[in-house]
């Protein structure tokens, strides 16, 4: 078992720690009259993909599978591979074909339930994860990726419940204690999740998905030298991270050094243009140097990028108010009321 973390859901002041634990098959079971050259790619195969070479492993998987189509490792360890490049339709087919030749491997279905979270497909996820705990009962795997599932579908108490059912299970387990610290800092009970993520990082050390949370946890206190320090050496660790670059700069920004706060968020968009936390903070650094309108800017593209990211319709709702739009502010407030936690701007 290969335990991997998915940067996928990471953001700005939420970022979404996944470790997953994908299943790969790393001994190939090979048929006594398999050729040693089709051992020897799989073998090769498995190499790339513990290297983080996954376009090479699934070419690799792939010439294993036309010399021999019903290679059960050759699909798992793709589907990984595909998994690891974002490609989850693709690793989804694998998945489900490794269970098509091997209906007793259960185990896939813990891939398979989080190829299916990626596509926000949670109801087959529950499904997967429902059958797997009649198997496991004690398992707190299936606890953790329930969580997750949960955490998506922004059902933090619920989260919560499943990762704190998965602790019980396994008091060392690292993914639970992170995720649940997470899910504490979402529903505002910082204290309770700095306890979490310091015992992740007691079973963890340094790990620097755990730091950057754990930073923003210390931000949120107004900790801020510590968070600081702390987001320091997550990046230290991650180099190039656009989202502990992101968060970085949200704790500049809170530490009222806003040239830096600008060049840290402004380097992590250059890395990815895609991070909605990443334009609500430099929404948020405009409006507080009196850059309204490039603020407000800046928050639409926050949403346009995640519209359920409703920090930003927060955000600029407090903008259009500052801005002297009230009547825009009004009327964003309108259309989302039962999601937002701000005084309506109508009155």
């Amino acid at each position: 078992m290969i335990i991997r973390a998915s940067d996928e859901i990471c953001a700005m002041q939420k970022s979404w720690l996944i470790f997953l634990s994908l299943l790969v098959l790393i001994v190939a079971c090979s048929p006594a009259n398999r050729k040693n050259r089709i051992k020897y790619t799989f073998e090769t195969a498995n190499k790339k993909l513990n290297e983080g070479y996954y376009s090479d492993a699934v070419v690799l998987y792939s010439q294993v599978l036309e010399k021999d189509a019903e290679t059960t490792d050759a699909y798992l360890n793709r589907g990984v591979a595909y998994y690891e490049m974002g490609k989850y339709v693709l690793a989804l087919a694998d998945y489900n074909e490794v269970y098509r030749l091997k209906p007793d491997y259960h185990d896939v279905l813990f891939n398979r339930a989080y190829a299916y979270l990626e596509l926000e497909r949670m109801d087959n996820a529950f499904e997967d994860l429902s059958y797997l705990r009649k198997l496991y009962p004690d398992t707190a795997l299936v606890d953790v990726v329930s969580g997750l599932v949960f955490e998506k579908q922004r059902d933090y108490a619920k989260a919560l419940e499943s990762f704190s059912a998965a602790i019980a299970k396994d008091g060392d387990n690292f993914d639970a204690y992170s995720n649940r610290g997470i899910m504490h800092y979402n529903l505002g009970n910082y204290a309770s999740a700095q306890s979490d993520l310091e015992q992740a990082l007691v079973i963890h050390q340094n790990e620097p998905y755990a730091l950057n949370s754990l930073a923003l946890v210390l931000a949120e206190q107004g900790e801020l030298e510590q968070a600081d320090s702390v987001i320091s050496v997550a990046m230290n660790m991650v180099g190039g991270q656009p989202y502990f670059i992101n968060n970085a700069g949200y704790i500049k920004l809170l530490q009222e050094e806003y040239e830096m706060a600008d060049s840290l968020i402004a380097k992590s968009i250059q890395l990815d243009a895609e991070n909605t936390y990443a334009y609500l903070n430099l929404g948020r650094l405009k409006t507080t140097v009196d850059q309204r309108e490039a603020g407000i800017a800046a928050f639409h593209q926050s949403i346009a990028l995640d519209s359920t990211n409703y920090e930003s319709y927060q955000a600029l709702i407090k903008a259009y108010i500052a801005n002297g739009q009230r009547e825009d502010a009004c009327k964003l407030y309108q259309r989302h009321a039962e999601l937002l936690d701000v005084a309506s701007p109508c009155q």
